[in-house]
């Protein structure tokens, strides 16, 4: 009689013909050797085969059990948040379980994790002042890690349920910080500043204006090519982004790997990111600025050799700038802000902006901006009464 089939790894049952004797043929684990089972009956065979294989399942469970958080959550990154991230938020969550994860809860075994465990994690973090947006990515972590450790039946529950974040409170205004009418106008000014011979003193000083006036990332700035910019139109396809990673094969390449590295992705932050800008006369100017010195260049934030600018030395002459303006030096993120902050002074509507700055949605244009949206209603509402 032939053997009858099971799924991979459930083994085959079939009935010996010498003796009529039923076997069932195993494997235990992969790589292991195969075994049998033996009965009268088909039914005793199976009978016996269910209770090794959960015999085996509950030693596996009880070996995962003994296993620290770190040492789980570690596999968990490797093998699997790895191969589902981008380079970026590879590096992100390494920061996140290294940083507020395994100094809370690294050292206790995963069978042994309690959800008030979790809890003291997210109110310790609360009280050192960490933002909501940190807190709430070290909760997202062990809950996805654990949520899978189900699926795959290495736990039994989820130590997250039950665990409660702190309130997400709304940013204060002293939160955002963007650059006055007054203070863009002097950084224009030392941005596009020229020596005695005509020489401009900052070679891609119109970059800052870039940004200034067309609200983009740097890295977007950075992946910028010039087959991407439209200039009878007055646009800019933004489609690319650059970003600084990890270089994850510096060990294996020796110690004098560096350990980031520039890399280009074919694309944006969000799907929203990618869209098309609309340039102003200022932005334009700026470009055309910079096309000067990277005409010959694919993009347009080229170095003097043809390389993409590395993000740290945009933002050392950006520094520059910002001292000899006598204004506090800050990241070129701000540069973003003020170009938000602009077209809300001017009465420009909350999706109209989301849609500029290419967020994944409006809510998170009002949730930044929130003191200048308000600010934007009650100057709606002041002009009655001037009527």
């Amino acid at each position: 009689m032939k053997g009858k089939r099971r799924d991979k790894g459930e083994g085959a049952i079939y009935q010996r013909k010498s003796d009529g004797l039923w076997l069932a043929r195993f494997t235990p684990h992969k790589g292991a050797k195969i075994k049998y089972l033996s009965g009268k009956t088909e039914r005793e065979v199976k009978k016996k085969l269910k209770a090794h294989k959960d015999e085996l399942s509950k030693n596996d469970y009880v070996e995962v059990q003994k296993i620290t958080v770190q040492e789980y959550m570690n596999r968990w990154f490797l093998e699997v948040k790895m191969n589902e991230l981008k380079p970026k938020s590879i590096d992100a969550l390494e920061v996140t379980l290294r940083s507020q994860v395994y100094p809370a809860i690294g050292d206790i075994q995963i069978g042994g994790l309690t959800p008030n465990d979790i809890q003291v994690m997210i109110n310790d973090l609360t009280h050192k002042g960490y933002a909501h947006s940190t807190i709430k990515k070290a909760y997202m972590a062990v809950n996805a890690c654990f949520k899978l450790g189900i699926e795959k039946e290495d736990v039994v529950k989820n130590p997250c349920r039950g665990v409660r974040l702190p309130k997400n409170l709304v940013r204060k205004q002293d939160d955002i910080k963007f650059f006055t009418k007054e203070e863009v106008d002097l950084i224009c000014t030392e941005a596009l500043t020229q020596y005695s011979n005509g020489k401009p003193k900052y070679r891609l000083g119109h970059a800052i204006l870039v940004l200034l006036y067309t609200g983009m990332r740097i890295g977007e700035l950075l992946g910028l090519r010039w087959a991407d910019i439209d200039f009878n139109s007055k646009t800019v396809y933004v489609r690319k982004n650059v970003v600084v990673v990890k270089n994850r094969d510096s060990d294996e390449d020796g110690n004098d790997s560096p350990k980031w590295r520039l890399l280009e992705q074919d694309d944006t932050k969000t799907k929203a990111s990618a869209r098309i800008v609309t340039l102003n006369q200022k932005a334009i100017n700026a470009l055309k600025g910079i096309q000067e010195f990277n005409g010959k260049f694919d993009h347009v934030m080229a170095n003097s050799t043809g390389n993409i600018l590395i993000p740290k030395n945009f933002d050392r002459m950006l520094r520059s700038v910002l001292i000899r303006c006598d204004l506090e030096p800050c990241g070129a993120h701000v540069l973003r802000h003020t170009f938000a902050s602009m077209l809300f002074k001017n009465g420009v509507e909350a999706k109209t902006v989301s849609e500029l700055l290419g967020h994944s949605d409006v809510s998170v244009t009002y949730n930044t901006y929130i003191h200048l949206v308000k600010e934007q209603k009650q100057q709606a509402v002041d002009i009655l009464d001037t009527l």
